[in-house]
Parts: C-alpha cells; sequence; structure tokens
C-alpha cells in the first residue's frame, strides 16, 4: 500500500464533496470536482463526457482496461477514486476496486504490495492482521501473518466478518482508521433506505396436488405419527448398497409377475383399505393400537400398516433419512432404510403397471394407475385423529374439484360439522348464498364448501341443477353471498372429510424451500473474487446471482447494487430465501442468503468458500425480499388472459402444446416429475425441455403466464407440457400449436 496515499473520511453530519475524478491521472488532464450541490466547474464538464477511463486490473498484471459504465457511476458518486498508481480505490476503505465488476479487494490479494518500501513508515499498516481479535498485534510489521488469522478458519459461520472483501482483516482495521462510529454511519446508511414491514402470510388450509414420487416397502413396516427422537432412518446410498437394493426389488419384482402369470391372482393381490371417515367410524372399526405402542421402543404411534412390497409415495424427506409419506389414506413417517426408491422401485412399479393394464382391459375399463394392485396401508387409526396427517398438506390425488353450483333455498342453512341435526354448527347461509357441492351429491346430507366453511347441510334446502349453473354463470360467482363462519377452518373436524377444494392450495413455503436445496449443493465449492461458477467458483454476489437466475430473477452482478434491488425489509423478517446485506462505516461489503434459524448459504472468503453459516446480526443491515411467495394464479386456470401487452418479450417460436396431470397414467416414473423441486399448480407449472427454456423462465403462451419447472422424457426441444389439475381435462385439452414469448 501507498505510504502517500490520501484518504478520503466520510465524517457524519458534515458536507463533503461528493467524489474526486481522478481520471487526469491516466490522460494527464487536469482533475475536475464536483459537489454535492451537483455544480462543477469548465473542466468537470470536459471529463464528463470522457468514456475511455482506463485503470489497472486488480488481479496483479498491472494491465491497464477500460472503465465499465458501472465503476463509471461509482466514481461520479464519489465511492471509488483513480489513485496516483493507476488503481481504483475505494474511498472510504481504501481497497482496490476491480475496474469491470467494481467489487472491492484486499491488499493481499495483490502479490506486488509486500514489496512496497513504504510499509514500514504507515503506522496503520502492521496493525491490519490481527486488529479485528489482538489488540496486542500492531507492533508486528510483516503483513503475511495475515492469513494465519486463528477465528477465521475455526467459525466459518462468523467468517470474521462473512466479507468477501475481509479475507485478511485489511478492510477491518482501515475502518477503524478511517471513522469514529462505525454504528452511527451504518444507522445512517439503514436511515436512506425505504424499509417496509410486509404484510403476514396467513396459511391456507386447502392442500394441493404434487408429482407422485414412488416408494415400496422392503418388508411389513409401520407408519408412525411422528419421527422419533435419536433414531436414524437414513439409506445406505453406497453403490453397492444401490445395487443391491436394486438386485432384491428386482427379484421381488419376478416373484410377483410369477405369481400373476401362474395364478392370475391380479385382484387378490391388492389389500385396499378402504377411508376412513368420522361418519363411518366406530370403535369396532378403528385400532387404537394401544399395546403396539407401549411396546414400541421408538416411543410413538404407529398410525397405519404396509405390508412388504406395498405402494407409498414420498410427500417430503426429512433429516435423518427420513420420509413423510401418503398411501391410501394413511400419512406418517417411514425410514428411507425400510423403502425401495428410485431405480429399485422403478422394478416393481413396472410389473404393478403391468398387471393394472392388463385387469383394465379385461374389465373394459380405462387403466387410472396402479392403486388396486399394489397394496395399500391400512389404517390403524382414524386421520381425523391422526395428528401427522395435515403434516405436509400435500398430496399426490387430484385436490381441485369441479365446480357443482348449489345455492341455498331456505331463510338461512345451518352447514354442521356431521350429518345430522345432533352435529354442531360451522357455519351459516342465508337465502340465495352460494355453495358448492363437493361430496355426497345423492345424500340426504350433502357436503359442501362455501367460502372457507365446509360441512354438511341437508340437501333438500338446496337448488341444484343446469338452471341452478346457468344462473351462476350469467350472474358471476363473485355477485353471490357466501358462508359465515362460526367455527374457525382449525377447529372444523369435517374439514378434511374430502381433500378436494374448488380453489388450490398454495403453500407459500415451496419455492422457497427449493432455492435452498439448490443452492445447498453448492456448499464445499470454492470462493472465486470476481467469480460467477457456482462449481468452478463465485464471490458472495456472483453466487447468490447465479442461484436467483436459475429460477429466472435476473438481478444486479455486486452486493452494493444488489442491496437496492426488490423490496428491502427488516433483517429479523427475513425468510428463507431473502438476501441478507452486510454493511461496515455505512458501505455494503457482503451479501448472504438467508436459511432459517439464524442460518446462512453464502460464498465466504477464499479461506472458507461457499459455507453454510450464520447470520452476522452485528454487520447486518436490511434484507431484500425478491422471490413471489404467491405467484400462483389462484382460480386462474390455463385459460385466463393475465399478460399484458407490455409483458412480451422474445417470440421463440411456434411449439407444440400437449397437457398432463399428476396421475400415475401420465407420470409413471418412480422418482417423480417436477424437476426444480417445486409442487405442480395448474395455471403455472409446465414442462420443457431445459436445454431449449431453463428452468424458472417465464412465458407467455395463449395470453397466459407459465413458468418452466417440470421436465418429462418425451419433453424434447420446441415442445411444451402444460399441468393441468385432473386427467379429463389434460385428454380433452389433447394438442395444439402455439407460439410462446419470453416475459420481459
Amino acid at each position: 500500500m501507498k505510504a502517500k496515499r490520501t484518504n478520503i473520511i466520510k465524517k457524519q453530519g458534515t458536507k463533503t464533496l461528493a467524489g474526486i475524478l481522478a481520471v487526469g491521472m491516466t490522460f494527464g488532464t487536469p482533475i475536475s470536482v464536483l459537489a454535492d450541490d451537483n455544480t462543477s466547474d469548465s473542466t468537470m464538464e470536459q471529463q464528463a463526457e470522457v468514456q475511455n477511463v482506463l485503470a489497472k486490473k486488480v488481479d496483479g498484471s498491472e494491465t491497464l482496461v477500460k472503465v465499465s459504465e458501472v465503476v463509471l457511476g461509482m466514481i461520479k458518486r464519489s465511492e471509488v477514486k483513480l489513485d496516483t498508481d493507476k488503481y481504483l480505490k475505494d474511498v472510504t476503505t481504501g481497497q482496490k476496486v476491480d475496474p469491470t465488476t467494481g467489487e472491492r479487494v484486499d491488499e493481499p490479494e495483490t502479490p506486488v504490495e509486500p514489496s512496497e518500501p513504504e510499509i514500514p513508515t504507515t503506522p496503520t499498516e502492521p496493525s491490519e492482521p490481527e486488529a479485528p481479535t489482538t489488540p496486542t498485534e500492531p507492533s508486528k510489521p510483516e503483513i503475511p501473518e495475515a492469513p494465519t488469522t486463528p477465528s477465521e478458519p475455526e467459525t466459518p459461520a462468523d467468517n470474521i466478518e462473512n466479507t468477501e472483501t475481509d479475507q485478511n482483516g485489511q478492510a477491518d482495521q482501515e475502518e477503524a482508521v478511517q471513522t469514529e462510529n462505525t454504528e452511527a454511519s451504518n444507522e445512517n446508511l439503514i436511515s436512506r433506505q425505504q424499509i417496509v414491514k410486509l404484510p403476514q402470510i396467513i396459511d391456507d388450509f386447502r392442500f394441493w396436488t404434487v408429482a407422485r414420487i414412488y416408494a415400496f416397502a422392503k418388508e411389513d413396516l409401520y407408519v408412525r405419527e411422528s419421527i422419533p427422537e435419536g433414531i436414524d432412518g437414513t439409506a445406505d446410498t453406497s453403490d453397492e448398497s444401490l445395487k443391491a437394493d436394486k438386485k432384491a426389488a428386482k427379484k421381488e419384482a419376478k416373484k410377483l409377475n410369477a405369481i400373476y402369470e401362474k395364478a392370475e391372482l391380479n385382484k387378490k393381490a391388492a389389500i385396499h383399505a378402504e377411508p376412513i371417515t368420522e361418519q363411518e367410524q366406530t370403535e369396532d372399526d378403528v385400532t387404537l393400537n394401544e399395546n403396539v405402542t407401549d411396546q414400541n421402543a421408538e416411543q410413538v404411534r404407529y398410525i397405519g400398516k404396509l405390508d412388504k412390497n406395498g405402494l407409498l409415495y414420498i410427500l417430503k424427506e426429512e433429516e435423518n433419512g427420513w420420509l413423510y409419506v401418503e398411501s391410501g389414506n394413511v400419512r406418517g413417517f417411514v425410514k428411507a432404510s425400510e423403502v425401495y426408491t428410485s431405480n429399485a422401485a422403478q422394478k416393481l412399479l413396472e410389473v404393478y403397471q403391468k398387471e393394472a393394464k392388463k385387469t383394465a382391459a379385461e374389465n373394459g375399463a380405462e387403466y387410472t394407475g396402479i392403486e388396486g394392485t399394489a397394496a395399500i396401508a391400512q389404517a390403524l387409526v382414524s386421520p381425523l385423529e391422526n395428528q401427522a396427517y395435515t403434516y405436509l398438506r400435500a398430496t399426490v390425488n387430484q385436490t381441485v374439484a369441479d365446480k357443482n353450483y348449489a345455492t341455498v333455498n331456505a331463510t338461512m342453512l345451518n352447514v354442521r360439522e356431521g350429518k345430522g341435526t345432533e352435529s354442531r354448527i360451522v357455519g351459516t347461509m342465508n337465502r340465495g348464498a352460494l355453495c358448492y357441492v363437493l361430496a355426497d351429491a345423492d345424500s340426504d346430507w350433502v357436503y359442501v364448501e362455501s367460502a372457507d366453511v365446509r360441512g354438511f347441510v341437508a340437501r333438500q334446502y338446496l337448488n341444484t341443477g343446469d338452471e341452478v349453473t346457468k344462473q351462476v354463470e350469467i350472474t358471476g360467482e363473485d355477485h353471490y353471498q357466501t358462508a359465515e363462519e362460526i367455527i374457525s377452518p382449525e377447529e372444523n373436524r369435517a374439514l378434511y372429510y374430502t381433500l378436494t377444494s374448488t380453489k388450490e392450495g398454495t403453500p407459500n413455503g415451496a419455492v422457497r424451500e427449493s432455492i435452498l436445496e439448490y443452492a445447498s449443493q453448492f456448499i464445499g465449492n470454492p470462493y472465486v473474487w470476481g467469480g460467477t461458477s457456482l462449481t468452478e467458483g463465485a464471490d458472495c454476489s456472483g453466487f447468490v446471482q447465479q442461484i436467483y437466475k436459475a429460477y429466472g430473477y435476473d438481478i444486479p452482478r455486486v452486493a452494493q447494487d444488489q442491496s437496492q434491488y426488490g423490496t428491502q425489509i427488516p433483517v429479523e423478517d427475513a425468510q428463507p430465501g431473502d438476501l441478507i446485506f452486510y454493511a461496515k462505516a455505512g458501505h455494503v461489503y457482503h451479501v448472504v442468503m438467508y436459511a432459517g434459524d439464524g442460518k446462512t448459504i453464502e460464498a465466504a472468503n477464499t479461506k472458507a468458500g461457499i459455507i453454510s453459516g450464520t447470520v452476522n446480526t452485528e454487520n447486518a443491515v436490511w434484507a431484500t425480499r425478491i422471490l413471489e411467495d404467491n405467484e400462483v394464479v389462484v382460480d386462474g386456470g390455463i385459460g385466463e388472459v393475465n399478460a399484458t401487452t407490455d409483458m412480451y418479450g422474445t417470440c421463440l417460436g411456434n411449439f407444440k402444446i400437449t397437457y398432463y396431470c399428476a396421475c400415475e397414467k401420465c407420470c409413471n416414473k418412480a422418482d417423480g416429475i417436477t424437476a426444480t423441486g417445486s409442487h405442480v399448480a395448474e395455471g403455472r407449472t409446465i414442462a420443457v425441455d431445459p436445454s431449449v427454456i431453463p428452468y424458472g423462465t417465464k412465458v407467455i403462451i395463449g395470453g397466459h403466464i407459465f413458468t418452466a419447472e417440470d421436465c418429462g422424457g418425451a419433453i424434447k426441444q420446441n415442445h411444451i407440457d402444460i399441468y393441468v389439475n385432473s386427467h379429463e381435462e389434460a385428454k380433452a385439452l389433447g394438442v395444439a400449436n402455439a407460439p410462446v414469448y419470453l416475459v420481459k
């Protein structure tokens, strides 16, 4: 570092020069000065027209390169200046600045710096390496000791200051010299932002449909109501174990096939447990399994039993190798080590599919899947009593029902928790109010939904049929009254009599969970200053930029600019996937992705690389929200036009358009169909060839905005598969061709 360098100190409460444009050092022209009031001399006006400002690269080559537009803006904003050695430097920290990207870098990153003879004459330089942690170190003159700072590698969660520019403590030392009150300076920085408190998102009670991820029981197993403490369920994923599982599954598949072919026992092969509802349940119907629980070393209740080779669907992978699953009407937890998955599961799936298709053909019926051929779990506890039933409101079954309109013909109609007048009233509807029949349409007591009220009403007090449907379509649903809630949905025991609804469930955390899973796979990869490669190396801002890019968000390149993108919110309001920014002396120097529970995923520094860290609450100034939690178009089918004229971007050409749903017939692979990890949703999800349309890309088809989230074996080149809620709708829509546009 040059001993004669002049530090520009920004003192709080004083009006200072906005900057010194030192382009004259390169061109031999006079230096011009721009004041806070935007006045300038004639020299300044001339310099403002100069575009070809040159500065040295900071990679050690000392090559002069043209300063980018971004960095020119930083010069004009007095954030950086051109020093006498033709390096761009931060006016606050004194750090070198890349002339292309604007990123700051410490002196130790430049190999020529240690040879500077002026270092001993600079009283502040020797203290840089140990300033953050060892006050007595200023007497050590040797800069090379900086990398040995012990706290950095031992506490990657804190990363000294969790900064890409503070790798060796230098920035910390310089900023201590240049400001008397860092805290006050950051407060001043925060006060200039428009940080808003976002409204709290109310969690919906409705279920949503997810892709089918098949699994089959290796042996008879029990489904648990919760995950036992201290018990690991992780499956061995070594190559040897995976091969053994595949071999064992192939053997079981061969046995099943032999049974079907020899004895033609296709109908007897399935053990199908009828769903238990509150209305049908008696003490004799339900096995409470108290004795099993007492004998269960896991100390959790068993709520279902599944026979060997029985079918279940994986809804979520939990920690310690546990899986949240669904089988028939049983929903709970099993060990990953207890089931065949992926390629091994595919062996059994193929046998069941073959037999189910054969049975359908013999009965003159349409093949709809392997349920009824493969065994499903038997309920040991009523779903109404199963605490794990709504652990995750996802299901492989269809959740959006066709609208079967009904209007009330009584003065006031009670909506009840059960069938009969003795049941509790959960809501009321006035004469003429609109509701939708969801189940038991031909029974004396009909199960209906009106707004968020769900329950049973006496059928005699409802008007239904074609005339009602025609009238509602003419008048419009929004012009009808709906039910008034008496009992909240979470307290209504009839809430999940059926999982279907006329509205689609909207899980707020699905995209956030997906982006964290995506980012986590790069933990352990290197930190490279100025890099943007998730595999070869990236710096802090390059890392989050590339993560967001994979989800269709084009955010700025450097942390300072990223901190102004999106909605600024308090740090304490950050949700997983939001970005948190760190600042010192009023300057943003680092960005991290929040992972929840005080954790982060970030490109920390050259020593630690990309890590799972901890929020540095001392330097965190604000967070930004970019992810759109509720971008699903609720009640907006695929035919709804929701794209405005100014949203149309580049035309990608004409594409073949087909349709699919989440049924077993459409998605018959054991490894599921959702490529990005988010739930499928009508009105949003499309399957694409990612080499043509990258995941996360938003496109317009027929005036409707879709997001590329999925793929399929048959989806190649200019072919798009649009997700819909039912197989009947997918078949009816057929095949079409349409132009596809990028969303601006």
